[in-house]
């Protein structure tokens, strides 16, 4: 529950705003599903249907999400029929909830909804709603304004429902205490570290051991499937070496952009600082830098007097010199009074946060436009990428709409914007070898269903200032590696086994021997390591977070004897762990703090009750599962 509680640190209702552009705009590039008005029934609740359109939506997108999470593995860890029950099931959920709040009367209103899809970034224009933007993003996706805004009241509806239990639901007093109790209590432990890594070493492995574990495990062993993709790569620097240029419009860009050639004035000035700290107060340090002024007036030399007295030691050792620096470049007081001074004129005590400070000003540089001549290079570079950032938003709408209406060849897209074809190298869903193959966007892409039919892809951003249209080149069928070219690998991963295997059986004949009165520490040799800390919290960093979870999972001493238990880390090393001593740690004296544990608390007590309520939902409702929902593509 402690771990829940952390979790929910955030604030639980937070995601709900998001997740109302989340859950429509998920469906980018699945449009295809949800064309064709499929209303046929994948279930029907309490009469009224879900129907396949609906199914289809939420079960691509988490296949979707998942096979980005697992990538190669997917097909080994997530189970079609299994998936599919998931979604439904979420429906049918979804479903009951909606039934319940509109059953007792609760409604989004037209000002709510409106107040939600205007405040989305994706609809806003120079940081307003646009209704144009607004109208062309649900065209693009294949909605109508009437079925998303619907889509929208009824998620906002449904969440409304659920806020309300988790909202009413209070944390009992004596709950919440023990609660806190837990957080913040201490342990202290002596632990052995079992190292599997000798063990592996000691394994001995045979050749039938090897053919089998090959045999049983041979999709580790699969050259995963890549592909080469053509591409056009559209950016303002490339653009950029290919503006142009004349005298002439540089002339003219230097004399439109002086400003940017101006160097502005700028003062160099030394100074004597006497600080004010615990040893001098204001009134010490204005008297001494009195004197101090008074001796340089009277003729000595205030870079000497600099060395002697200053006590900024970054300047003293330089006679105070400070160097060349512009107008807002220092503290206010110390900037305003040496901007207001003659050269080699020497000014009155000036006091900030640093101390008091005597100045002598030692030069000034005028505000200066540098000619044409001096930046000519300069205003080359800034006239390529002004002029390379109005073509780039041009050529890029260009790009993407030949290539969308030419979807099987980028040539009179290439050819429209001035720019290559391009091929690259292979690469698979863990990506390539170059920066364009390892772009996460570009690798989802290159692997969708739609460019893998032979269709160019939509534009893909790489930055504000690049983008890419690509499609598949060639595709290289996965394959399966032969036993002798991996069977260093299977080695390998047989000794790994064993040495995990070893180092738990060790620490369970460890765990023995001292619940039976042996010493820990007597149980210590090469590649057992015995280790004793202090007092630690859940929140420490002396040790691996996961022993800290696993020190606080164990059972407390008893009877003022030592509790004993065992736990692998995810390295594979076991660890023996004694639980010395529990005690009660420190509660925040922040009040904040606590009531955000509090609130916390109710929240996870409040999902607790939503949870339950669905269900009771669920179960007293009149369902009926359609066969269809595991076959329908």
């Amino acid at each position: 529950m402690l771990q829940s509680i952390r979790e929910r640190a955030q604030g639980w209702i937070a995601w709900i705003i998001v997740g109302l552009i989340i859950i429509t705009f998920a469906l980018f590039g699945i449009q295809e599903y949800a064309q064709g008005e499929k209303k046929t029934a994948v279930a029907v609740v309490n009469g009224e249907d879900i129907t396949a359109t609906d199914f289809l939506k939420l079960y691509h997108r988490q296949k979707a999400r998942l096979q980005q999470q697992f990538g190669d593995m997917y097909d080994q860890i997530v189970k079609d029929d299994q998936l599919r029950d998931q979604v439904l099931n979420a429906l049918i959920e979804s479903s009951v909830v909606e039934q319940w709040a509109k059953s007792h009367n609760m409604a989004i209103t037209d000002a709510e909804l409106s107040m939600v899809i205007q405040s989305a970034k994706v609809f806003q224009k120079d940081g307003k709603f646009d209704q144009a933007t607004y109208e062309n993003i649900l065209t693009r996706n294949g909605l109508t304004v009437g079925g998303f805004e619907q889509e929208q009241r009824d998620f906002l509806l449904e969440n409304q429902s659920r806020q309300l239990t988790s909202i009413s639901q209070m944390a009992p007093e004596s709950l919440f205490k023990q609660l806190v109790d837990l957080q913040y209590q201490q342990r202290k432990m002596n632990y052995l570290r079992i190292d599997q890594k000798p063990l592996m070493k000691m394994a001995e492995i045979t050749q039938d051991q090897m053919h089998s574990y090959y045999d049983k495990h041979k999709q580790q062993y699969v050259i995963p499937q890549q592909i080469s993709i053509d591409y056009v790569l559209l950016s303002e620097d490339e653009l950029a070496k290919k503006i142009k240029v004349t005298d002439d419009a540089l002339q003219a860009y230097y004399q439109d952009n002086k400003d940017q050639f101006t160097e502005p004035e700028q003062r160099q000035a030394s100074h004597i600082l006497i600080r004010i700290d615990g040893k001098t107060n204001a009134e010490q340090a204005l008297k001494k830098i009195q004197d101090i002024r008074k001796q340089i007036l009277a003729g000595a030399d205030f870079a000497e007097m600099a060395k002697k007295y200053s006590q900024d030691p970054g300047s003293a050792k330089l006679g105070g010199d400070l160097g060349l620096f512009q107008q807002g470049m220092m503290v206010p007081a110390f900037d305003k009074a040496v901007f207001a001074m003659k050269v080699n004129e020497i000014s009155e005590p000036v006091k900030t946060n640093f101390g008091y400070h005597l100045i002598k000003l030692t030069k000034i540089e005028p505000k200066r436009t540098k000619s044409f001549a001096e930046v000519k290079t300069d205003v080359e570079t800034m006239y390529r990428k002004k002029q390379a950032e109005k073509e780039y938003f041009e050529l890029q709408d260009k790009l993407n709409s030949i290539s969308y209406e030419q979807p099987d060849t980028l040539e009179p897209a290439a050819d429209a914007v001035g720019m290559d074809v391009k091929t690259s190298e292979p690469f698979s869903k863990a990506g390539g070898v170059d920066g364009l193959t390892q772009n996460p966007k570009v690798i989802k892409a290159a692997f969708s269903d739609e460019v893998m039919k032979g269709n160019n892809s939509s534009s893909i951003e790489l930055s504000p200032t690049s983008s890419v249209v690509i499609r598949v080149h060639k595709v290289i069928p996965a394959k399966q590696q032969a036993f002798d070219d991996v069977k260093d690998e299977v080695e390998q991963s047989l000794r790994k086994e064993a040495g995990v295997k070893a180092s738990a059986d060790l620490a369970k004949g460890i765990l023995d021997k001292v619940k039976s009165g042996a010493s820990l520490k007597s149980m210590a040799r090469d590649g057992v390591d015995y280790h004793q800390t202090d007092w630690l919290d859940r929140q420490n960093r002396l040790v691996l977070p996961q022993l800290t979870a696993a020190l606080f999972k164990a059972p407390k001493p008893k009877d003022g004897k030592p509790s004993f238990s065992t736990y692998q880390l995810p390295s594979g090393d076991s660890v023996v762990i004694e639980v010395t001593g529990v005690q009660k740690g420190k509660e925040p004296s922040d009040k904040e703090e606590l009531s955000q544990l509090k609130e916390s608390v109710v929240g996870v007590l409040g999902d607790a009750e939503v949870k339950a309520r669905i269900q009771a939902l669920v179960s007293s409702a009149k369902i009926e599962k359609k066969p269809i929902y595991q076959k329908i593509k």
